[in-house]
Order: C-alpha cells, then structure tokens, then sequence
C-alpha cells in the first residue's frame, strides 16, 4: 500500500470511527488498531488526533463537491428547488459516515466553516429559483427551505425518521410554479 493509499485508508477508518463513536470516544490508538497501522503513523501522517479530523472533514466536503459538481448550474428553477430538496437524502446516501459525523460536530468551528462554504451558493440560487416560479418573498421561501433542508439531512444522518424521503416528497409538491 502506497504512502498516499495508507493516508487515505487512515482517514476513511478515522471518518467510520469519529461518526460511530464521536470523535471524542474514538481514540487514536482504536483508529490505528481497526486501520492495521501503528498509531506512530497516524501521527507521522496527520500529526494529532485535531489534526486528522481536520484532514477528514475537508477531503469529505472535498469529494462530495466533486461528486456533486454541474448540480448547481441547473437552469430550470423548479428542477433546482427540487434537487435542493433532494440533497439530504442524496449525499446521506452517499456518504453515512461524514454526515453522521458533521451532525455530531455542528458546534466545531472547522466542521461549521467547511459546512458554510459547501452550501454558500446555494441561497442566493434558490432565491432567482423561487423568483423565477413567481413566489411573492424569494428570500423568505428560500430560507425556510434551507431550514428545512438542514434539519432532514440531520434526521437522515441520525437514521432518527424513516419518513425522509416521504417528507421530501411532500416538499417538493408544495413548490411549484405559482
């Protein structure tokens, strides 16, 4: 296994762990013990534990903007609102772990910041969305949404509602063109 492919097999073992456990319930020693590794090389890759969870957070957010590059540029606005609506569901789907892991690290400064930089386009894109369908308040429909959209993704992450995709659905009939 190359430097770089053990670097990322860390990383990858340190997400599931940090997402099961919490980052403060998973120790390094565990990390390198389910990775195969001694925990020295944890250290000589990362440096610390603040470290590797930084490591972790941003090549996540990182792989998900790839992954989910063109989404933004969607033209028609209600076909946009509704891939909004779908994300949740889609990158929970996608990625269990991290999301798991961004929502047991809301109140982290890091975490939060690499959050805010992944969704900051998109208000200002739902808004000419909601604008173009002829809603009254823009601004105001494209922060509800949001909330909304948070507060599903973080359901979805905690597997707390089996009902998502159902709610999902439910959203997007609420908006169309008016």
């Amino acid at each position: 296994m190359s430097t770089v492919n053990r670097k990322q097999h860390i990383a990858q073992v340190a997400l599931q762990l940090f997402g099961e456990k919490g980052f403060e319930n998973a120790s390094t020693q565990q990390i390198a013990k389910a990775a195969g590794v001694s925990e020295a090389l944890i250290f000589k890759h990362f440096g610390s534990k603040d470290q590797l969870l930084d490591f972790v957070i941003r090549s996540g957010y990182k792989r998900i903007i790839e992954e989910n590059r063109g989404w933004l540029s969607e033209q028609d606005p209600l076909t946009f609102i509704h891939a909004v609506i779908d994300l949740p569901v889609k990158l929970v789907q996608a990625e269990p772990h991290f999301w798991k892991l961004q929502y047991r690290l809301a109140n982290v400064e890091s975490a939060r910041q690499q959050h805010e930089r992944f969704m900051q386009p998109v208000p200002a894109l739902l808004e000419k969305a909601f604008q173009a369908l002829g809603y009254d308040e823009p601004d105001k429909e494209a922060s509800l949404l949001l909330l909304l959209v948070e507060a599903l993704w973080k359901i979805e992450a905690n597997k707390t509602d089996e009902h998502v995709p159902d709610m999902l659905d439910f959203i997007k009939r609420k908006y169309q063109p008016q």
